[in-house]
């Protein structure tokens, strides 16, 4: 069961992560691009129930986050990172103990950003004939909304 105290880091992480996804894909960013590459406008009167929708998908993604970091800070993960595929995450993940909550909730960030969101949507461009620069623009934007939800995170807990 997840504590009182973490109500608010989710609950704001959930927010921002809503606000980066409606200025990423406005028209002031890359909307117009991402539209234009395949991107479906929606129709107003979609807006409230998707909204809805993408609030718990959210919510779900910063409570799972919320969890990760707090696992990553108490062990030593950087142990895991010294051989073959692992060296990849090996930035990510470190032998520190006492390492600072919101170092080790950017590294738990993205730690997830490349080792589950960023290959889960190239395989989608792979296997969907979706343009790389589509790709591009939602796996930044992904990133800069996990990174956003992480600091929430760490600096409301």
């Amino acid at each position: 069961m997840i504590h009182a105290q973490a109500y608010l880091p989710i609950l704001s992480a959930t927010g921002a992560s809503l606000a980066i996804g409606a200025i990423w894909y406005s028209d002031h960013l890359f909307g117009p691009m991402w539209r234009k590459m395949g991107g479906k406008s929606i129709d107003p009167k979609e807006v409230p129930h998707r909204l809805a929708m993408h609030a718990v998908a959210s919510l779900v993604t910063a409570t799972a986050l919320f969890i990760a970091i707090s696992i990553f800070q108490k062990t030593q993960t950087g142990l895991y990172a010294k051989e073959g595929l692992f060296k990849i995450f090996a930035a990510f993940l470190s032998d520190e103990n006492q390492e600072s909550l919101l170092k080790s909730a950017m590294k738990t960030a993205g730690f997830v950003w490349l080792g589950f969101i960023a290959p889960t949507k190239a395989i989608h461009t792979i296997w969907g004939n979706n343009n790389w620069q589509k790709f591009a623009i939602e796996a930044a934007g992904a990133l800069v909304s996990i990174v956003a939800m992480a600091a929430v995170i760490a600096k409301l807990s």
